[in-house]
């Protein structure tokens, strides 16, 4: 069965978007796209690297595995990819799922307070 969910990684309205399939990631995914956007807030104004750090993150504890997470490019963000869809807008700053949230109050909201103390303290 799974819990599928596409992450689309928009660098450009006018270029093609990569996007980071997961099998089991849809249930815990807010928390997970936090964390990875905690990880890569040091490359956020630079998109190729941002974009990498984004994935290695999400996929780090399968990273070898063969099955569980796939990336692929789409030209139209808006094409219907069948499973629940998150655009990582990188122009915008904006994570969009039902509407358009900003990364930094993305992060305040879900990030575990865990590693929120530990920033706070660093």
């Amino acid at each position: 069965m799974g819990a599928r969910i596409n992450f689309i990684f928009r660098e450009h309205e006018d270029r093609p978007a990569v996007v980071l399939y997961s099998h089991w990631g849809e249930t815990e995914w807010q928390r997970d796209l936090a964390m990875a956007l905690h990880h890569a807030k040091p490359r956020w104004e630079d998109t190729s690297y941002f974009t990498r750090m984004m994935i290695s993150y999400l996929i780090q504890d399968d990273v070898l595995g063969e099955t569980g997470f796939g990336i692929f490019a789409i030209n139209d963000i808006t094409q219907d990819l069948g499973d629940d869809t998150v655009i990582i807008d990188m122009t915008n700053r904006t994570i969009m799922s039902n509407v358009a949230v900003d990364w930094n109050n993305f992060v305040q909201a879900y990030l575990p307070s865990s590693v929120l103390s530990t920033v706070g303290a660093s």
